[in-house]
């Protein structure tokens, strides 16, 4: 990922240039759109520190230390004790403790593979935010008064958008890999449990197939129901765990929307900046482009009137297709009143 750059025309140190004698205004509308950028930049970071903390587990989960995602992978049956012990025919009764494994097992490499595609992505998109406003600094260095004011604050603005483009894909390959190991997580407490209930099963099993012989198999047909009952026990245990799961998902969804809700309002801010910045293109990016004409002009500042040329960036033109209503609609602030952390026995 290459920086854009907007390379100034040369402006007279009073502040007295070609187009507007004060360089891009941020006024009226203008300033509040800059603002919700500001802002939504502030609820993106906010967003990213919560679901890396992972402030969104309920409490059932949160007490626990996270597990590495290769667990996903595993194959192992926790049941396969019962036939090591000779009690193989009890599994079909109480195989309904494995099933929830089958439902979350998969393959580590398809939450690591797109999470780290975000973070590269996130890392990029930073990069360029840096070396964008480096390079704004450095060439507007011999400016003074209202233009370069005025020129900063506008390419500050940008600089915020590119930001919270970078903190989206952060929250995203954060979100990523904590979801994965939460999965892990549930996946070795299944696994406990169902332990568990096989080491209570196992001694009432075997003591019944010993005295098998004097009992006529009365003493299994006894035991049967027994072992059934002590497996569904850890059962609800384990449902328990898995309604955890759920609602720590919806918690994370939450938090996730609240994201995407906070990059429209900065897709929107980035319109309107670009257009105040005389762009021809009401794309993210529209008031940045790279390089210079022959004649020493700016692409993003040239020509008598100071007409100003704009490019987008892929970022940009991502922007412009990925909601085709180009509504950026209502900040969606999950921590204010729309996410509750579960905590205690709180209904899911």
């Amino acid at each position: 990922m290459t920086s854009p750059t907007t390379r100034p025309h040369a402006r007279s140190q009073d502040g007295a240039g070609q187009g507007h004698p004060d360089g891009p205004r941020l006024t009226g509308d203008s300033e509040q759109t800059a603002a919700d950028i500001s802002a939504a930049l502030s609820q993106l970071r906010l967003l990213r520190d919560t679901v890396g903390n992972k402030e969104w587990l309920s409490a059932e989960l949160a007490d626990g230390s996270a597990a590495p995602l290769g667990t996903l992978s595993s194959t192992a049956s926790p049941l396969a004790a019962l036939s090591d012990a000779g009690c193989g025919f009890l599994h079909p009764m109480i195989s309904f403790l494995e099933e929830p494994l089958g439902q979350l097992r998969g393959e580590p490499d398809a939450v690591s593979g797109p999470a780290g595609q975000h973070d590269t992505a996130s890392r990029q998109a930073a990069s360029v935010a840096d070396d964008y406003l480096s390079t704004v600094d450095r060439e507007t260095s011999e400016w003074s008064g209202d233009a370069k004011t005025n020129y900063l604050q506008t390419a500050t603005k940008l600089t915020d958008g590119v930001l919270s483009i970078a903190e989206t894909a952060g929250t995203n390959a954060k979100a990523m890999i904590a979801a994965g190991e939460v999965v892990a997580q549930a996946i070795e407490r299944i696994t406990e449990e169902i332990t568990k209930a096989v080491g209570r099963i196992v001694p009432i099993m075997t003591e019944a197939i010993a005295a098998a012989p004097l009992t006529g198999g009365a003493s299994i047909a006894k035991a049967i129901p027994e072992c059934v009952a002590i497996a569904a026990e850890h059962g609800g245990v384990i449902a328990a765990q898995l309604a955890a799961l759920l609602a720590s998902g919806d918690n994370l969804v939450k938090l996730i929307e609240g994201a995407v809700g906070a990059l429209k309002v900065v897709r929107e801010g980035l319109k309107v900046i670009g257009d105040l910045a005389g762009g021809d293109s009401p794309g993210a990016a529209s008031a940045v482009s790279a390089g210079s004409d022959p004649d020493g002009e700016s692409s993003g500042m040239r020509g008598p009137q100071g007409e100003r040329e704009t490019s987008k960036s892929e970022h940009g033109k991502q922007l412009d297709s990925d909601d085709p209503d180009n509504n950026p609609g209502e900040l969606d602030d999950p921590l204010a009143g729309e996410w509750i952390p579960i905590r205690g026995n709180e209904e899911v």
